[in-house]
């Protein structure tokens, strides 16, 4: 693993039985995820995907990435735009630092067809490094 080296991870389009769905494994039912009405009424062009949903995203790309052999130890983003019914999410990782204990530094970012969602960081240590 060296510095540089990049991973993505497309996600099929959002759609309204996966709101619903994390809703129910999340337990945030805010209506602005779910209810179209609810959500132009609250000033959006439409509803809109849970932001630890698109997290959930990057972490199942760090996770990946990790594997067998590593232990994820941190994953932080700040949302950027939301995310919408219909929106494909693209993750990006690329490594920015390895350490020489096996510390992965990684810089995330996601993004749809209308822009950067995400942007972040997320770190894993490789068990059999050091």
């Amino acid at each position: 693993m060296r510095v540089g080296d990049r991973r993505e991870l497309v996600k099929a389009p959002v759609t309204t039985t996966q709101l619903v769905q994390y809703a129910g494994a999340s337990g945030d039912f805010n209506r602005i995820h779910y209810d179209q009405r609810f959500a132009r009424e609250a000033g959006l062009e439409d509803v809109i995907a849970h932001g630890m949903l698109t997290m959930g995203f990057a972490a199942e790309l760090v996770g990946d990435w990790a594997g067998d052999r590593g232990v994820v130890e941190s994953i932080g983003a700040r949302f950027l735009l939301p995310v919408r019914l219909g929106d494909s999410v693209t993750v990006e990782a690329s490594v920015k630092a390895v350490s020489d204990d096996g510390l992965v530094t990684l810089t995330l970012a996601g993004r749809t067809e209308r822009g950067q969602v995400l942007a972040g960081d997320a770190s894993f240590r490789l068990r059999d490094a050091g």
